[in-house]
């Protein structure tokens, strides 16, 4: 049903290659939603998958769910996919599964047998192993598995000139992102490319080449 190649990109950080968008996102939806979703309803809990499609299509006013065309790349801590995954398994605890669940249970099975246990991990969904996609995927796992990458971005995002930070944090929130992941999301953005109306921020391309540079010294 899902096409898809695992790759090991940097140690304890795994991607999945799924060139196919649709099922991609669909993958991908129950664990980065639980991980990051804009919607407390929804955000750390455990939900029907078709209960969230309304809720997002209603939040776009939209007449169709248009999720896996408005997130092309992907990004969960393996606890995460882990949790969600387990327990919409488990008939006990009255969720449904999808036929993705089952195949996001198999990669997990896959993961699992490549490193040790209770190794701390990061599982990424992107159509490529290179470009702009993984570089920025890439910026996130670093920042869930390796502290040292992770203090130096965070302290460069708390560097930022208050007005840039402001701004990347409206955007970001704009777009559905959560408060939590603010810090992630601009350390990953200002490393590995802007968005359109991020760039448009007075003054922000010259800070990114710190990002860039930090970036660089751990990919």
């Amino acid at each position: 049903m899902v096409d898809y190649e695992i790759k090991e990109m940097l140690p304890k950080i795994f991607a999945l290659k799924i060139e196919d968008g649709y099922q991609r996102a669909m993958l991908f939806m129950r664990s980065q939603e639980h991980y990051e979703s804009a919607f407390s309803e929804i955000r750390g809990k455990h939900f029907d998958i078709f209960s969230f499609m309304e809720i997002y299509r209603k939040w776009k006013g939209l007449e169709h769910f248009s999720y896996p065309d408005d997130w092309g790349g992907f990004n969960v801590p393996g606890d995460i996919v882990e949790s969600c995954t387990k327990h919409v398994l488990d008939a006990r605890n009255g969720l449904f599964p999808t036929p993705y669940d089952y195949i996001m249970d198999s990669v997990i099975s896959s993961i699992k047998s490549q490193i040790e246990p209770d190794t701390k991990y990061y599982l990424l969904g992107v159509d490529n192993f290179d470009g702009r996609t993984m570089d920025h995927e890439l910026a996130h796992g670093l920042y869930h598995v390796n502290n040292e990458y992770k203090i130096s971005a965070y302290e460069l995002v708390l560097g930022l000139p208050k007005k840039i930070f402001e701004g990347m944090e409206r955007i970001l929130l704009d777009m559905g992102y959560c408060d939590d992941v603010v810090c992630d999301e601009i350390q990953a953005y200002m490393s590995t490319g802007l968005g359109s109306s991020m760039a448009a921020i007075k003054g922000i391309k010259k800070e990114t080449k710190a990002f860039s540079d930090n970036f660089k010294k751990y990919q």
